[in-house]
This record gives C-alpha cells, structure tokens and sequence, in this order.
C-alpha cells in the first residue's frame, strides 16, 4: 500500500508539472494546423499530446492561451559560428568574389574575440528560437561554445585548397579537428567549402573517404553566384578542373550500392534552375536545399528562384539557414521566413514553417527528436505573434518568443 502511495504521489507531482498551451493555431508540421490545438508538455520539454479540439477550445484550469500561433523550435542548417566577430566589419552588395576576399583578409582575430562573438551569436539563436545548428568550421576554434550549448550542434568540418601537394595536409588537420568532435560525442562530418576550390586530389581524398566511411550528412556551398569559376582569381586553376556536382553524385551512387545513407545539403543554389535541380530528385532522401535569403541579398542583392523550391518535386527537401554574422544583420530563421514572404506572395506560411523546422531537423538527422510536435519529442516550443490572421501571412511586427526549450 505504502509503494502504491508513493507511485501517486510521483504520478500527481508529473501532473502538475504539465503544461498546456494553446493558440490560434497549433502547426504540429507532421500533420496540418490545428485551430485551438493543445500541446501538451512535461516538465522536461517533451510533447506529451497533441489535441485537435476541432476548432472548439474549452476551458482548461492549466491551459496557457497565446495570441498567436506555436511552432516547434527553429533549425538553422547554415551558419559559420566562427565569423561572428565580422559583425557590422562587411560592405554589402559586394558579391561572392568581393566578400570571400574581404573575408580572408578580415577573418583573423585572437581567439578570445572569435569565442565571446560566438557565446554572443549562440545566445542571440537561443533567443530566436533555433534549437539546432548545422555549421561550417575550418578550425576548432568555436567547439567550447558549442560543447556547452543547449543548441544541437552538427558542425561540418570545411575543407578548400587548389594546390593539390597541399591535399594530405589539408585532410590530416580536418581529421583532428574531426575527432575533437567525436571525442566529445558530437556529431560532425569533413565537407568540401564549394566545388570550384577544392583541388581535383583533394576531391578524390574526400570521396574516397565518404566511400569507405560514409558520413550521415555533408555540405557543399552550390550554385552560389554566376562567378563561381573566377572567384579570388583562381580563373586558370578552376578553368582547368572545374569540379561538377555530378562527382558528389557519383559517390552518393557507390555509397547507396552498399545500401548506407548519406544526405548532402546544397547550400545557397541561387543560380539553380528546374534543369539542375531535377538531377537529384532521384535521390529524395539524400539532397536536401538550404536557403539563405539574408545572406544572399545581404551579399549580392540577389535570390534564389524561390516559388521553384515550393514546386512539389523540392519542397520537401527544402531548408533555412542564416549564414554568418558576417553576411546577414542577424541569426534568425524567423527573419528568413518574413525575407521569403516580403519577396514572393506564393509561398504559404505552412510551408515556410515546415522548411524552417522538420525539413531541416531532417536534413541534419535530428528529426527523431526534433522538428515536429509528436509524442515523445522535445522540439521545444515557439510562439509566433504580430501575424495576419487574414492572410496568414507575416508581418514586419512578427516576432518569436521561445515557451518551452527543447
């Protein structure tokens, strides 16, 4: 009797650590918006219900009402968390060409100043909402702040270099910084910056490696500007190789063969068409779009083609990311949303929230965890308020407020 009571009395304790929370609408991202949904949350962040109340919300003596609507926590698939001292340092509208050179002569500082512009960075994304992070490292200089972080982490380990007796070196650094990741359990993969600076050694080095073994996600900056090929004036050497997507694509075929996943998040794709796209729709589960539309016009005052990528063959794959503090006024997946929705009228806000939370819990492999609001996940919970409840739409006074951590 006594073991009785006291299992009671644990289970009546859970009870009232519950929290349900409403709004006008609850977008679970797996399954349609709920109007006057309920999200039912433990103490520890996880989902345990989801209520559909069809539309007739009752009252609740525990029930939080937002005015609103409530969306899982963000995931940024790209950002350099190492540039965010460059802050404020970068012209705009200088091109890809101009800032990669504005970079490598910019780029360095103490160490100390990189980590306190990172911790700054990370809480600025804990602030708005992002509960996970895939980021571009070329040095292990930000891993404390991600080691400590609430955020989830996938950092890609970023290699580039033309001068091909260079290539050993350049891997044998990535692996340490590779394997001062793993040595603390967290996820991470060595990834080409781009295809036009990787020399034609080192791409073979990296394929060879992914083939014997695979990494669960890499990245490749794609299709990022119309002078990919004559970037920092490299013309001769990339004229000379010029690296295709379609070697990425050869590997993914080998790797596929001995039935092993692998995702690849192509990153920017401003310049890409319905033409280069369609080569990886064979692939559904392996190539994934990461756009970045405050990067992009932050850098060049371009977008990528962005009712393309909610044609039905890509809009699954689709995810957001910021980029760095060096391209963009802010890390906010949320701005990246109100960017998309400012430029095209036919993207609807389910959509965007979709590619801004499950696509890339996804494309990360967080999603068993995060992304969605489902039992036994701990997406954590944004609300999203200064909507159009007319159109559903975003406004300029949209802003995001962080309910539950994950």
């Amino acid at each position: 009797m006594l073991k009785l009571h006291v299992n009671r009395q644990i289970e009546k304790k859970k009870n009232n650590l519950m929290r349900y929370l409403s709004a006008q609408y609850i977008f679970p991202v797996s399954a349609p918006p709920l109007k006057y949904g309920i999200i039912c949350v433990n103490d520890d962040g996880c989902i345990v219900d989801v209520i559909d109340t069809g539309g007739n919300l009752k009252d609740h003596e525990k029930l939080e009402f937002y005015d609103g609507i409530l969306v899982p926590g963000f995931v940024n698939a790209h950002c350099h968390l190492e540039l965010s001292h460059l802050h404020g340092v970068m012209k705009t509208n200088i091109g890809l060409p101009g800032f990669i050179s504005s970079i490598r002569k910019l780029r360095q500082a103490t160490d100390e100043t990189i980590l306190a512009a990172a911790k700054a960075a990370d809480d600025e994304m804990k602030r708005n909402g992002i509960v996970a992070v895939g980021d571009i490292s070329n040095n292990a200089c930000t891993f404390p702040v991600k080691r400590d972080s609430p955020i989830r982490y996938h950092t890609f380990v970023e290699v580039f270099g033309l001068d091909d007796n260079l290539s050993e070196e350049i891997i044998s650094t990535a692996e340490q910084i590779e394997q001062e990741y793993r040595n603390a359990g967290m996820p991470v993969s060595i990834v080409p910056h781009a295809s036009y600076s990787v020399s034609q050694t080192l791409w073979e080095m990296l394929q060879q490696s992914y083939a014997s073994s695979p990494p669960q996600v890499v990245s490749i900056h794609h299709q990022e500007s119309s002078d990919e090929f004559s970037i920092c004036d490299m013309r001769l050497e990339m004229c000379d190789m010029r690296l295709e997507i379609s070697d990425m694509r050869c590997a993914v075929s080998e790797i596929k063969n001995k039935k092993i996943k692998i995702k690849i998040l192509l990153v920017h794709n401003i310049f890409s068409t319905i033409n280069d796209l369609s080569k990886y729709t064979s692939y559904p589960e392996t190539f994934y779009y990461i756009l970045c539309p405050g990067s992009n016009l932050f850098i060049q005052n371009q977008l990528p083609g962005l009712l393309l990528f909610s044609s039905p063959e890509f809009c699954n794959n689709v995810c957001l990311g910021t980029d760095s503090l060096a391209s963009n006024t802010s890390l906010s997946v949320l701005e990246e949303m109100k960017i998309i929705q400012q430029h095209t009228s036919g993207i609807p806000l389910e959509m965007l929230v979709q590619w801004a939370t499950l696509n890339g819990a996804r494309a990360l492999g967080f999603d068993h965890f995060l992304g969605s609001f489902e039992k036994g996940k701990k997406p954590g919970v944004n609300m999203i308020s200064g909507i159009d409840p007319e159109e559903m739409r975003l406004t300029a006074q949209t802003n995001v407020k962080v309910l539950v951590e994950n």
